[in-house]
């Protein structure tokens, strides 16, 4: 009996392997989108002048938070600032840690043209919902919300804030 019940365990193995669906890529790809649509996916990035390229000496800071729907078709958002005085207008701009990229979605106001805060803010600077509508293209690139998410997804976005002082941007944070 000791013998017979490993071979048992292993023809009952067997059969379920054999008969079982094949691991194919769709049917992986079709597996990995059940598990993205089970929950909403969540980004952040903690914002200061030491992370602008230049770094920038300023007592603003801010914080964004990001929530990507369970269908993938829009990006819910809130841009909290603190100390920032001026400020011109916000967005998410695609490029890694210390380079400049290109703005992919406005933030603040929630497009052209930019609108003047005069004095110092704190507080909740934006919020609002990005879908396709919102994306703003690059020169000859055409961009998706599904390719602003996975640029966030490889660390390779950034929300910056834009001031009469610093109109590059004074204030920046790297999602993740």
């Amino acid at each position: 009996m000791k013998k017979l019940l490993p071979f048992l365990v292993s023809v009952s193995l067997l059969m379920v392997v054999s008969c079982s669906t094949p691991l194919t890529d769709e049917s992986m790809d079709d597996t990995l989108a059940l598990k993205k649509a089970e929950k909403p996916m969540n980004f952040t990035a903690h914002l200061s002048g030491d992370q602008e390229v230049d770094p920038v000496v300023t007592d603003a800071t801010g914080q964004a938070v990001f929530q990507l729907s369970k269908d993938g078709t829009s990006l819910s958002y809130k841009l909290i600032v603190a100390n920032i005085d001026n400020v011109r207008m916000a967005h998410i701009h695609l490029a890694p840690v210390g380079q400049n990229g290109a703005v992919v979605a406005w933030l603040y106001p929630s497009g052209p043209p930019p609108v003047l805060i005069e004095g110092t803010f704190n507080g909740v600077l934006a919020e609002g919902v990005i879908t396709d509508a919102n994306v703003v293209d690059p020169p000859n690139i055409d961009l998706t919300l599904a390719d602003v998410v996975d640029a966030m997804m490889a660390g390779n976005a950034y929300v910056n804030v834009h001031t009469l002082a610093f109109p590059g941007g004074e204030i920046r944070g790297q999602i993740k």
